[in-house]
């Protein structure tokens, strides 16, 4: 058994990229790796270690499987269409159950699509989300994001994701 509960070998971080389909989770991959394809898994190598993405497509037919990949994961990266407000409780439900299924796991909440004018906002949310009711030791984090005309932005910088994920693993 590996050291680190079966998660990988040092050095490799498996981050989880989840979310509804139409999220923009591809897209944001792809802006975070600087990867100009449309792969399922991708890598990002950093002084400290190397992030390797890994993302599960969000159609109703594989969000089941979704928790499988919860055990071998170090981070959860969840991508919420923030423009898509009909969708939104249920991009909530399956949140919550992937919460659910791995009380430790860090989670990265991307609030997406913020350029879109029908957006919510980081604050509509987190009350959309229920995520001021998860508590305990989890760490969870909410950053907005868009993906610009040269790639994937959040707000305060594709750096700061980075160095938010880097902390998490």
């Amino acid at each position: 058994m590996v050291a680190d509960g079966g998660r990988g070998a040092q050095g490799e971080k498996q981050v989880l990229v989840l979310g509804l389909d139409g999220a923009g989770k591809s897209s944001m991959l792809q802006g975070l790796t600087g990867s100009g394809t449309c792969l399922c898994r991708m890598s990002l190598n950093t002084p400290a270690c190397q992030l390797d993405f890994l993302e599960i497509g969000g159609g109703e037919d594989l969000r089941r499987y979704w928790a499988e990949y919860l055990r071998r994961t170090h981070v959860l990266v969840y991508v919420v269409d923030s423009s898509d407000r009909r969708r939104l409780p249920l991009a909530k439900d399956e949140l919550h159950r992937l919460l659910r299924a791995e009380g430790q796991l860090p989670v990265l909440v991307l609030g997406n699509k913020q350029d879109k004018p029908d957006a919510v906002s980081v604050p509509e949310l987190r009350e959309a989300l229920s995520l001021g009711g998860v508590g305990g030791e989890r760490r969870l984090y909410l950053m907005a994001a868009q993906l610009g005309a040269d790639g994937f932005h959040a707000p305060c910088s594709l750096q700061a994701v980075q160095d938010l994920l880097l902390q998490l693993v």
